[in-house]
């Protein structure tokens, strides 16, 4: 059975760490971006809500849509993104990285194509997250960065709760940085990859960085009021990010985390 691994979250989270380390590393075959299966997304959504505009017409034997059953059309799609995928990806462990929002919420369908899945969420504070951003798209608006990050964080909120609780794990790209051994292991325990590999992925982490705009990573972090925000930017990001750094245990101080961070996980299943 097929068993693909995905990459997912925000972009500057760590994702092209963990996809880079997971190929060079731990031999697993894919592509360092790959942007197509979010399309799966767009399709069933419009199929949908197509099909719903047309419910009051599937009861007349004389409409062609009656005879063309929904499921099918969708199990149809969804066949060819199977297909494709595994035409490119020709065998049975293998690697796609989308950081956006869109392959967030398609991972119900992908589940559909591929059910022995695996996702690997790389998440990152808000605060450093805008700031890699506006240092690698200094032509994206601050408030449109907000809104990337935030829209990212919350659908994985929304859709993690559907998911088994084996069938992911959550990375912190601080703690990647950090804590370069750990985290290797605990990704490479998921996967069950042999210890040499995760060996190879410390190593990746420990010596490797790409597209590391973001700056190094600190044991004390940078308060929201020392990142050269204005009054204005600061409150564009508390209006979009505040509640859901909230729900992940994110401060806006030097501490990174607040300091109740382990009642909000409880409260929010994190």
């Amino acid at each position: 059975m097929v068993k693909p691994i995905f990459v997912i979250g925000s972009g500057r989270s760590g994702t092209s760490i963990i996809t880079g380390a997971l190929i060079e590393g731990g031999g697993i075959y894919g592509y360092f971006e790959g942007h197509f299966l979010p399309l799966v997304l767009f399709l069933m959504e419009n199929i949908e809500m197509y099909y719903f505009s047309k419910q009051e017409l599937l009861i007349y034997e004389e409409h062609m849509i009656t005879h063309i059953n929904q499921n099918d059309i969708e199990n149809e799609i969804l066949e060819m993104f199977r297909q494709r995928c595994e035409t490119l990806c020709p065998y049975e462990i293998w690697l796609d990285k989308s950081p956006d929002s869109a392959m967030i919420k398609a991972l119900p369908y992908l589940l559909r194509i591929w059910p022995e899945s695996r996702f690997i969420f790389a998440k990152r504070r808000g605060i450093e997250n805008i700031q890699s951003r506006l240092k690698k798209f200094p032509h994206v608006s601050f408030e449109d960065h907000c809104i990337f990050w935030a829209d990212c964080m919350a659908s994985w909120l929304n859709v993690r709760k559907i998911l088994s609780p084996t069938l992911y794990i959550e990375v912190e790209q601080r703690e990647i940085a950090l804590h370069p051994q750990v985290m290797a292991e605990k990704i490479g325990n998921f996967l069950g990859l042999e210890p040499e590999k995760i060996a190879k992925i410390e190593h990746i982490f420990t010596h490797e960085r790409p597209q590391s705009t973001g700056g190094v990573e600190e044991s004390k972090a940078q308060d929201i009021k020392e990142v050269g925000w204005t009054d204005e930017q600061i409150e564009i990001f508390r209006k979009h990010c505040g509640e859901v750094s909230e729900k992940f245990g994110y401060s806006e101080s030097s501490c990174y985390y607040l300091e109740n961070t382990a009642e909000l996980k409880k409260n929010f299943n994190l």
